[in-house]
């Protein structure tokens, strides 16, 4: 409790650099471009509801509303990436509304980071913005948001996953052009390397450009909006090399066609 007034102080200094966050906005728009996704493919049947962890609805009230308005089916789209303190949250809710006493079942897609679609993304995303420039000229930074070493005690998925799925994105930017040395990953907090002295080395190794990612977040929000930036533009580089950041996943058409794809496996 001590520690929360700051907390509190850290967090509006952040909203007031950025504006706002657009995280609650954003997911409110994946969610209808999923629906709508499925609506153009001929189901005009199933229903999709919204829930966060930390805002309205939560889990278990959504749940409830389906419930209520008649579903006998739920699956639960676990939009993160890692299986992690939050994914256990947010299923402990979940199940605490015990649905299959209301004759209904109930599954979880498990989070995002096996998804090899939602992986062609970063591929996809970064060659609509470097324009002409040669690939193998170009930096790629893959920010992930990290915890710290003892949380990964009980939650070592979070990290594990979170690394591999940053590596295996990186393994399809060298297949498609781009250079080993220029591809790497950092972390926002609790891990190293942070992003600037990545960053540092992109241009020591003379790259025209570098583009970086909020590997791991799924929506804007104060991290891809405005911490990892600050900690990208904080390089020691000259003003000539461009530095483009190409966020969080987003409402991307690849994003939703990746959350589809864990659904439609439980839809059969």
């Amino acid at each position: 409790m001590v520690a929360r007034p700051f907390f509190v102080y850290q967090l509006r200094n952040a909203y007031l650099k950025v504006g706002s966050s657009h995280h609650r906005q954003m997911h409110l728009q994946m969610l209808q471009s999923l629906e709508d996704v499925y609506r153009l493919d001929g189901d005009e049947t199933t229903r999709f509801y919204i829930s966060f962890l930390d805002d309205n609805p939560r889990p278990d009230a959504a749940v409830i509303q389906a419930l209520n308005e008649g579903a006998s089916h739920i699956i639960v789209s676990e939009v993160f990436l890692t299986i992690s303190n939050h994914t256990a949250e947010g299923e402990e809710l979940i199940h605490s509304v015990n649905v299959e006493e209301y004759g209904a079942t109930l599954e979880f897609t498990g989070p995002m980071y096996d998804s090899e679609t939602l992986r062609s993304m970063f591929v996809h995303r970064a060659g609509e913005n470097i324009g002409a420039t040669d690939p193998s000229k170009v930096g790629v930074l893959l920010v992930g948001h990290g915890q710290p070493d003892e949380w990964d005690i009980e939650w070592g998925t979070e990290t594990e996953q979170e690394i591999g799925f940053r590596e295996a994105v990186l393994a399809d930017f060298e297949q498609t052009g781009y250079s080993p040395e220029n591809l790497s990953l950092a972390w926002m907090e609790f891990k190293e390397p942070k992003p600037a002295p990545k960053v540092e080395e992109f241009e020591a190794n003379g790259v025209e450009k570098v583009v970086f990612f909020s590997a791991a977040i799924s929506a804007d929000s104060i991290h891809s909006q405005y911490d990892i930036p600050e900690l990208v533009y904080e390089a020691d580089v000259s003003d000539e090399l461009e530095i483009l950041n190409l966020g969080a996943w987003n409402d991307d058409p690849i994003v939703i066609q990746a959350i589809k794809e864990k659904i439609d496996l439980l839809m059969q």
